[in-house]
């Protein structure tokens, strides 16, 4: 009886000897070359999320650079009136950055009884030591009229 090779058409007396030929000759010994490259590249990816998410989640977070200067006119019962839609008081919240989340800020849209008792004509109006103080002012002033530090 005869064995035949398929793959090269070669003919064997013996099935032992048709299989040592077909592990031999047809079967892939070499070893699949590791793509490094890409593992490099998945990984340099990931890396750049993970740094990218970190960055994101610590500014988030961040606290207020004025948040000590806030804290001392609140202190001091400073408060501020405005309106969200006002470009002026959105000009004086800004100056605060994230700090202004805890100013005693008071919208007069939604308030509008106390505004009209407090005759708050402008926006914004700073109430400093119960004297009324309009439109926008820089750290400085502030700071001079509130008796607060920078």
């Amino acid at each position: 009886m005869e064995f035949k090779c398929n793959p090269c058409n070669r003919d064997f007396n013996l099935e032992d000897s048709l299989n040592q030929h077909n592990l031999a000759k047809h079967t892939n010994n070499k070893k699949e070359k590791v793509n490094s490259r890409k593992y490099f590249i998945f990984g340099l990816i990931g890396l750049i999320i993970i740094l990218s998410s970190f960055t994101v989640y610590s500014y988030v977070n961040k606290l207020g650079g004025y948040d000590d200067f806030v804290n001392c006119l609140n202190d001091k019962g400073v408060i501020v009136y405005g309106n969200d839609f006002c470009q002026y008081t959105n000009q004086q919240l800004n100056f605060f950055g994230k700090s202004k989340e805890n100013l005693n800020y008071i919208k007069c849209f939604e308030n509008k009884e106390l505004c009209d008792e407090k005759e708050i004509k402008i926006t914004p109006t700073w109430e400093i030591d119960g004297e009324m103080y309009e439109q926008v002012h820089d750290f400085e002033r502030l700071s001079l009229l509130s008796g607060c530090e920078l």
